[in-house]
């Protein structure tokens, strides 16, 4: 726990004042997370670490950092999907500088892998040049609860 709080205030205090990704994100591990985070669910904890991305030699290669976390919700699976669709939707954003770098240089991938399952998956991908971001929502049909992992991959 020390090291990720280390790590969380070392990239705050060097990068805070960088952009990366979407214009105006912020570079907390809650700043990050919020605009992905689902009405009313509970975060099991959320993590910030150096992705410590290397090549062959072991050399870094580039300067990066992963967010992940999980969420649940009473919400069932279709009504979560509905939401990140809709958010990922590039008229959502009210900035028009925003809007335009969404529709140049974002991509948006949605995979159903529930066919024949007893279980619901679903992934969204959403690349752009800095960011990679992953949510995988999934709801077993036992369950009563929707659970929903995100994380983010930044590129500094």
């Amino acid at each position: 726990m020390r090291l990720k709080t280390v790590i969380l205030l070392f990239v705050t205090c060097v990068f805070g004042g960088s952009q990366v990704g979407v214009a105006d994100e912020p570079l907390t591990l809650m700043g990050i997370l919020s605009p992905w985070m689902y009405p009313d669910s509970v975060t099991n904890g959320a993590q910030m670490s150096d992705a410590a991305t290397v090549n062959s030699e072991g050399n870094r290669t580039v300067q990066s950092f992963v967010c992940k976390t999980t969420m649940t919700t009473d919400d069932p699976i279709e009504k979560v999907l509905a939401f990140y669709k809709a958010k990922l939707t590039p008229d959502q954003f009210a900035n028009a500088e925003t809007k335009a770098q969404l529709q140049a240089g974002r991509s948006v991938l949605v995979s159903d892998d529930s066919d024949g399952r007893p279980f619901s998956i679903h992934t969204i991908l959403v690349n752009t040049e800095k960011t990679s971001t992953t949510l995988i929502i999934s709801r077993a049909d036992s369950e009563k609860k929707t659970h929903i992992v995100w994380k983010r991959y930044v590129r500094i």
